[in-house]
């Protein structure tokens, strides 16, 4: 970790001696900004993998530098500490960590840093795909790209706090899951994540368990209920045949609701997803009974 490189940024002297001490007691080569300007000038004049950013309640106008620095190098990891969350939108977006000043932990800073840079400073060809997610062993993400925050309607900084538990429309079957794939090396299936709003988000999924140790899924997301239905209908493994009945009656529920809302409970299409509500109900006995 000696030739990482952490910037530091706090507006008060004893906060940046300390946080110095602590990179550099595990191993970082620390620089110091005490400005949003300063920090600017040493990301031009530097290479630096990661960005700490320290918001007192002195500055007011500490993360103002926050959309600079995505500007400049968007994939540079920038975690904040604060004693409350980005106040703006577009500020929230740049950040990838966030840590309230409250909980703030060493360990957990040193841990963080250590995996953001590690999932940035490498590619794997299999990922190079619109929606990315990347997680450690205890399935808590760790990155993710900007297609996964928009399909699941939260910000990174949002996400980097969650579990895959925690997006998952049935959290009960994770663990299971994941230590499968883990176990395999890699996974491929239908999954259903629950948006932001609680809505389901229905996927294909393409996991990955590589030599390094890195830890990462591809997403596709599945529009439309007749093809969910109709995989339903053939599947013939009953292992499988539970998530595929799961899949299918979120996608026609979703689909009902839009009809509702439409006004349009007399379409043919109306009653096509009644009759798929029916026959679902007698495959769902199949794996109850």
């Amino acid at each position: 970790m000696a030739s990482k490189t952490v910037l530091c940024v706090a507006d008060e002297k004893s906060l940046l001696d300390n946080r110095k001490q602590v990179l550099e007691s595990s191993g970082f080569s620390v620089l110091t900004a005490s400005s949003g300007n300063d920090a600017l000038a040493v990301l031009t004049s530097h290479a630096v993998d990661a960005v700490v950013l320290d918001c007192s309640a002195s500055d007011p106008d500490c993360e103002s530098v926050l959309v600079p620095i995505k500007q400049m190098k968007p994939r540079l990891p920038v975690i904040l500490l604060s004693a409350i969350p980005p106040s703006e939108k577009t500020v929230a977006k740049t950040v990838d960590v966030f840590i309230p000043k409250e909980t703030e932990d060493p360990k957990s800073l040193l841990n963080r840093l250590d995996s953001l840079i590690t999932v940035r400073s490498h590619s794997h060809p299999e990922l190079e795909e619109e929606y990315v997610v990347f997680a450690d062993a205890s399935r808590r993400y760790l990155d993710c790209s900007d297609g996964v925050s928009r399909l699941l309607g939260y910000d990174r900084m949002e996400l980097m706090g969650m579990t895959i538990d925690d997006v998952s429309y049935i959290p009960e079957n994770v663990a299971d899951l994941f230590e499968k794939f883990v176990k395999r090396g890699g996974q491929d299936g239908e999954y259903i994540l629950r948006h932001k709003t609680g809505k389901p988000v229905l996927i294909r999924y393409h996991s990955f368990a590589f030599p390094d140790g890195c830890l990462a899924a591809v997403w596709e997301p599945i529009s439309g209920w007749k093809q969910l239905y109709s995989g339903a209908l053939v599947e013939l493994d009953p292992e499988k045949l539970k998530e595929r009945v799961e899949s299918a009656q979120a996608a026609i529920e979703g689909r009902v609701n839009e009809l509702t809302q439409q006004d349009e409970r007399a379409s043919s299409e109306w009653q096509a997803l009644e009759d798929a509500r029916s026959v679902l109900a007698i495959l769902r006995r199949e794996f109850t009974e």
